[in-house]
């Protein structure tokens, strides 16, 4: 590929961290985006051309157009144009392909922990010399803010995401599974629907790697539904990671009986603030830096890829107890009088829930727990409204902001004020989403010793940003 080659949607974390892998490849990258942004200007500082207004880009000698399925059919013109002059284009991820289809592939799938999991898998590689290709949907010290880097190593690792199905294409040799949970149902549709994909997406049928996270009632539910009309290609191996309970199950027996030699089997324990686990002969401790079950179990599946890979246990469990984490996964961004503010981007219910009770479990014995959610889209906020808000009642002190669209036409009768019944055991403070009104409201709440959590995939962060600006934060 010689490009230049166009990406629609650059700001987005996947498509930027694309873009960034093509100027690895010295492809010259032009962007559209509708809103700059940090990421948008980071790529500019790397050289790209950024364009705001999608009409205005020259497509005279584009090589092939890059796009994300946040480009819809509002820009139907655009994408008639580009067809019209010939340029191929491509999807996010047919593109990614093209770029590690020289290498060995470990895809990440899982509706929570996707980014955590290959950071991890991709720090782990990293520090044990393999140089990998990576591709993250986050922002990572790793990286330094790049999301996507070209290695020279023999394994690409990347995030394989579900939303859209697009998944399905990703044929990789290793194929990590953290869980299954109820989100994206605006494109599956049905429950049913969502499993099969992610049944689809372990493989049994070809050859490679599989690493199941069994602790998770979705993967289990699945395997319990499909384990008796399993087929295990020849050159199929999976590894189980599961509790002394689930060894006991009738699903997990019919598997071990009918193909034992094509099975590892890893025994794992949660302790407080620890997980430990058994392989082979031996028993391991793992343990990090950050406060939460979700964290240790992704870890178990990411140190387990590198055992797969070759790596001792011992040799990842040193890695990750040093791991570097992910922007916007219980980060904390400073302190205002007191107050730590951290900025979080859960935003489905299984995620809000572990974030708040990770942080009350850590922040037990000091002030309070602050929680200001901003609901992500309206589609999610509609099917997922009751989940959501029994999520958000372990919060000491609530506030809501309105919904964050991310392009999405608004739902008539779906609103922020949507939740106010199900939270009649914790009544939230409802903010205007107008940050100097909505501060003046959070400042009068929050006293020394507390902890103020931005939570939510929009722009919520933009808060904790501006509280940190008044005068006496540090």
């Amino acid at each position: 590929m010689k490009g230049p080659i166009l990406f629609l949607g650059i700001g987005g974390s996947g498509m930027s961290s694309l873009a960034h892998m093509a100027l690895d490849l010295e492809i010259p990258v032009i962007g559209y985006d509708k809103k700059s942004s940090e990421a948008t200007e980071f790529l500019q500082e790397r050289g790209s051309t950024i364009y705001h207004s999608i009409e205005t880009i020259p497509l005279d000698g584009m090589q092939m157009v890059v796009y994300s399925s946040a480009i819809n059919d509002k820009h139907k013109d655009v994408f008639d144009t580009i067809k019209g002059l010939g340029i191929p284009l491509k999807h996010r991820s047919e593109f990614m392909h093209l770029l590690v289809s020289k290498q060995k592939s470990i895809s990440v799938a899982g509706s929570h922990g996707k980014t955590s999991t290959t950071t991890m898998v991709s720090q782990i590689l990293t520090e044990k010399g393999f140089d990998p290709t990576i591709m993250i949907g986050g922002d990572t010290s790793l990286l330094q803010k790049r999301g996507g880097k070209i290695g020279s190593g023999n394994f690409a690792v990347y995030e394989s995401d579900e939303s859209d199905g697009t998944f399905l294409g990703h044929k990789a040799e290793y194929r990590l599974l953290t869980n299954i949970d109820n989100d994206h149902l605006d494109y599956y549709k049905t429950r049913e629907r969502l499993e099969d994909a992610f049944f689809e997406y372990m493989g049994f049928q070809s050859s490679g790697e599989t690493i199941l996270f069994c602790g998770d009632p979705g993967i289990k539910a699945v395997l319990q539904s499909k384990h008796k009309d399993l087929a295990f290609h020849k050159g199929f191996h999976i590894s189980l990671l599961v509790t002394e309970d689930i060894v006991k199950e009738e699903w997990f027996q019919n598997l071990q009986n009918h193909w034992a030699n094509q099975i590892t089997t890893i025994l794992y324990k949660l302790g407080k603030d620890e997980l430990t686990f058994q392989l082979g002969n031996e028993t391991y401790r793992l343990t990090l830096p950050y406060p939460g079950v979700h964290y240790l179990t992704n870890g178990l599946v990411a140190l387990t890829c590198a055992f797969r890979i070759g790596i001792s246990p011992n040799d990842s469990i040193a890695i990750l107890s040093r791991y570097i984490g992910v922007k916007r996964r219980q980060e904390i961004l400073g302190q205002w009088k007191a107050v730590t503010v951290v900025d979080d981007y859960g935003h489905h219910p299984t995620e809000i829930k572990m974030v708040i009770q990770s942080l009350k479990d850590k922040h037990a014995t000091k002030g309070k727990l602050h929680v200001l959610f901003q609901p992500h889209r309206f589609t999610r906020t509609k099917l997922l409204l009751e989940d959501l808000a029994n999520s958000l009642l372990g919060a000491d002190f609530l506030y809501l902001l309105p919904i964050y669209s991310a392009g999405e036409t608004p739902i008539p009768g779906i609103t922020s004020m949507s939740f106010l019944p199900f939270l009649e055991a914790n009544p939230p403070k409802m903010l205007i989403g107008e940050l100097t009104a909505d501060l003046e409201i959070l400042k009068q709440n929050l006293k020394p010793g507390d902890l103020f959590l931005c939570l939510g995939a929009g722009n919520v962060r933009d808060w904790g940003v501006s509280l940190l600006s008044e005068p006496e934060a540090r």
